[in-house]
């Protein structure tokens, strides 16, 4: 079986190591803008890479781990 030399886009691992970084942050802009079909008033400027693990606010409470956070 021939392996391609690129990643899968459809796979989680090869998403998040393309998309999921600083260094990336204009490719993530401009793949959101494209596949959410925004307006030019409505485009996405500026995304900010939060950390994806939840502490708990209480010690025994579980801890959890997001892949988006979305506000307005």
């Amino acid at each position: 079986m021939a392996l391609s030399k690129f990643l899968d886009p459809k796979n989680n691992l090869s998403f998040k190591k393309m998309f999921d970084s600083e260094k990336n942050k204009n490719i993530l802009i401009h793949f959101l803008n494209d596949i959410l079909d925004f307006s030019s008033s409505d485009q996405i400027k500026e995304i900010e890479f939060l950390s994806t693990i939840m502490d708990p606010k209480i010690a025994f409470d579980k801890s959890s781990i997001v892949d988006v956070l979305h506000w307005y």
